[in-house]
């Protein structure tokens, strides 16, 4: 509590839920009296912490043998010949000097480490030694029975601010570890060269600069991913609500809708962003709908549950949500994935909610401004493409129409799988087999 004060103390929060949580620790620390308890406690480690020696009192039997022993006080000094006892001491050899049993002021200390040395040299622990006494296994007894009293007068203390609404600040400690964790990791994405920052609220558009996907990020701190992280600027506005993205096979595209859900969400956990700067329309809600696993299908079918899905969003969805969609209602046929991908982004540019819909089907694409000029549409439709240079992927994204391309042919030429190298494999299989019969053949007349 204490701590979370000084924290907190002259500093000034932009955030309504921080100058309310600030609000109420003040509160807490004036009105609860935690200074009163600050000084109790620090009055009974003072109590402790200063003890340095006890004055014992001690009864014998008619043998002359401690019998009772009990603590007369406590006291902040070590006791020595140089102590209070000096005078005693010199009075009683000056007025009994007779007495030549009367030695010096001694102390029993036990010393395990001598007892040890002892051992070793093959002799016996010295009869006597403090740790055999009783007397000093009785003093042990007292002090024991002491530290309960303590902890009891220290439990008594606390128990007068019980009503301290502490354990408030106790339960939010899962919040702090939370927002701790975030802390770390955007240090080490500053150190890793990645921009980060904290979003700004707009009540209209939504603008990121710089925006990459956090997960991957995390992966190349860690070394699992060796790539470089590419970095893109993304807009959603009146025209750009609906964004249909394309491009090739492994381009990124899934990736890219996976790291602006991601942005979104960090935002409003009041974590920072993956971006060099944000500003963000607030979400209602944020909806995904990538493929599942494959034995959540086995009743419905994969279309069959991927359509459930989506009509569960659209009871659900409204105008301020964001929907992502990767590779929806590609299970069937072409065409008949193209008919209810055509239908789903109609309904979308309907509903206003922010989307991305991660699509192989460039037709799509291609006809974005149809779909925003449905009847009762609220918004446009606008294509978006990972760029492609010459089957070699750059990751970043540009705002324009599809060029038509599939890629396949990129695809089939990394593999070695065009018309013309298969061609060319089965050429130098033939030339192979002729070459193999020749050699056969002038075998077979060498031995002749």
């Amino acid at each position: 509590m204490l701590k979370i004060k000084e924290l907190i103390s002259g500093r000034t929060f932009r955030s309504e839920g921080l100058r309310r949580f600030a609000e109420y620790v003040s509160s807490i620390y004036t009105d609860s009296g935690f200074d009163e308890l600050s000084q109790d406690i620090s009055g009974i480690a003072e109590e402790f912490e200063t003890v340095r020696s006890m004055t014992i009192g001690v009864n014998f039997n008619q043998d002359f043998y401690p019998e009772e022993v009990g603590i007369v006080s406590l006291n902040r000094f070590y006791f020595g010949e140089q102590s209070v006892l000096k005078r005693f001491i010199q009075f009683q050899r000056k007025n009994q000097v007779t007495d030549k049993d009367l030695l010096p002021f001694t102390m029993e200390i036990p010393h395990d480490s001598l007892n040890r040395a002892a051992q070793k040299v093959g002799r016996a622990t010295p009869k006597g030694a403090a740790k055999d006494s009783p007397l000093m296994h009785n003093l042990t007894a007292i002090i024991e029975r002491m530290l309960p009293a303590s902890v009891s007068k220290l439990k008594r203390i606390l128990n007068r601010y019980a009503d301290v609404s502490g354990t408030a600040l106790a339960e939010l400690a899962d919040e702090f570890l939370f927002y701790l964790r975030f802390i770390e990791l955007e240090k080490k994405l500053n150190a890793a060269g990645l921009p980060t920052c904290m979003g700004e609220a707009s009540e209209k558009d939504t603008d990121f600069h710089d925006l990459y996907n956090v997960k991957l990020a995390v992966c190349r701190t860690l070394g699992t991913v060796s790539e470089d992280i590419v970095c893109n600027d993304i807009s959603f506005t009146y025209d750009k609500t609906v964004q249909i993205l394309t491009g090739p096979n492994r381009g990124g595209k899934t990736t890219l809708t996976q790291g602006i859900g991601l942005a979104f969400l960090m935002y409003q956990c009041g974590v920072f962003v993956p971006a060099a700067s944000a500003s963000v329309e607030l979400c209602t809600g944020i909806y995904t709908h990538f493929p599942v696993e494959e034995e959540r299908t086995v009743s419905l079918g994969r279309l069959g549950e991927e359509a459930a899905r989506f009509c569960e969003i659209s009871r659900s969805a409204d105008r301020g949500s964001l929907v992502l969609l990767n590779e929806s209602f590609a299970t069937t046929s072409h065409t008949e994935s193209l008919y209810i991908a055509e239908d789903a982004l109609r309904y979308l540019c309907c509903l206003g909610a922010r989307t991305v819909f991660n699509t192989h089907m460039h037709e799509l694409a291609a006809e974005a401004d149809i779909f925003g000029e449905t009847e009762k549409a609220v918004c446009k439709a606008v294509s978006m493409v990972m760029e492609n240079d010459n089957g070699r992927r750059s990751y970043k994204v540009s705002y324009k129409k599809p060029d038509g391309k599939s890629y396949a042919r990129e695809i089939a030429y990394s593999f070695g799988i065009t018309f013309d190298q298969l061609m060319d494999n089965l050429s130098a299989k033939e030339d192979s087999h002729v070459t193999s019969d020749n050699d056969i053949q002038n075998d077979v007349q060498a031995q002749r």
